[in-house]
């Protein structure tokens, strides 16, 4: 299914396959897509210490409104609020913070509905928040509009735009934009210096790895999101210089282990093999009956009160036997 404009796309001679073509003069839409995910955020030391492979560092999070609950697509540039202080911004001090300048945010995976309101203005966004915060205006920032390439998957959409920006520190290489043909007239002047790829570039192959990398989530008429993500590197590195060498060789060497396993176990899943997925009997809450008296609220069932608990007291941790403790 397509969400076109009244005229689709298919009526101006454009094949299906390059249906969403985001920032092009003759873009009506995107290409519906489904799907979701999950991302495991931990805190650096304890990926240390469990030995967990490092997909990403974030250097910066956050959500933005513009006042007139417009956000991009609306459109509108909230999202302008990461660069609150300009060179004193929270997103240049998280950069700041991984030994980062924003110049080393070469790539911009930016949400693109291939609509005629969210392309432009986005734009305009990151043409305007990113030399406000020092980046260098004449160096290139590279643009993913990732719905052309897996579609839009709404609550999903961020979700993919991690996984694609994790796949360029992982392979070196920035996918291209091979549904845009031209770009829009009304888009080129806000634009700026970004820079759209007809075709990919392997920028490992050239020794200049991508070292951060950002992306913009927008809601409809809501909330804009900003996110960037530091080279998995920049953790190896502060492992190293913050505990040592030798803590940094020990984490990569249970990392690696972990991911032969997880390997092994997926293909293994595949073929039939191993079952991939177990549900989690009574979500590890303890088995309890009875009733439990909450503190200024009144008797609760045991196993609710222990997932009360559990949600706020600091010392709750899982037992032995794999489950949370009953709530006291």
């Amino acid at each position: 299914m397509f969400s076109l404009l009244p005229r689709s796309e298919t009526d101006q001679g454009i094949d299906d396959r390059f249906i969403s073509r985001a920032n092009d003069r003759r873009r009506g839409g995107f290409l519906e897509a489904e799907g979701g995910g999950t991302v495991l955020l931990v805190r650096g030391s304890l990926a240390r210490e469990m030995g967990l492979p490092v997909y990403a560092v974030v250097a910066h999070a956050a959500s933005y409104g513009d006042g007139a609950h417009t956000s991009i697509p609306a459109p509108g540039l909230g999202a302008l609020g990461a660069g609150r202080g300009r060179k004193n911004s929270r997103l240049a001090k998280g950069l700041a913070g991984l030994g980062l300048t924003p110049n080393d945010v070469s790539v911009l995976s930016k949400h693109d509905t291939s609509t005629n309101a969210n392309d432009p203005n986005e734009s305009e966004l990151h043409s305007i928040l990113w030399p406000a915060i020092g980046r260098d205006v004449d160096q290139p920032l590279f643009v993913i509009s990732q719905k052309t390439l897996t579609g839009h998957s709404k609550a999903g959409a961020a979700l993919f735009q991690t996984g694609g920006l994790i796949d360029v520190f992982r392979t070196g290489r920035i996918p291209a934009n091979q549904s845009l043909d031209c770009v829009d007239p009304l888009i080129e002047p806000k634009a700026k210096n970004l820079v759209w790829l007809r075709s990919p570039l392997h920028v490992e192959a050239a020794n200049r790895p991508v070292k951060a990398a950002a992306l913009t989530s927008l809601g409809f008429g809501h909330v804009g999101a900003l996110l960037v993500y530091a080279h998995p590197g920049v953790f190896e590195a502060a492992v190293a210089q913050q505990v040592s060498p030798e803590a940094a060789a020990e984490w990569r060497e249970k990392a690696n282990a972990r991911l032969a396993t997880g390997a092994a176990r997926f293909e293994a899943g595949m073929i039939g093999k191993e079952v991939l997925f177990e549900v989690i009997d009574g979500r590890r809450l303890p088995d309890t009956a009875g009733t439990v008296e909450i503190e200024n609220y009144g008797p609760v069932a045991a196993d609710k009160a222990a997932e009360i608990a559990l949600l706020l007291d600091d010392d709750i941790r899982l037992t032995a036997e794999g489950t949370f403790p009953p709530a006291k």
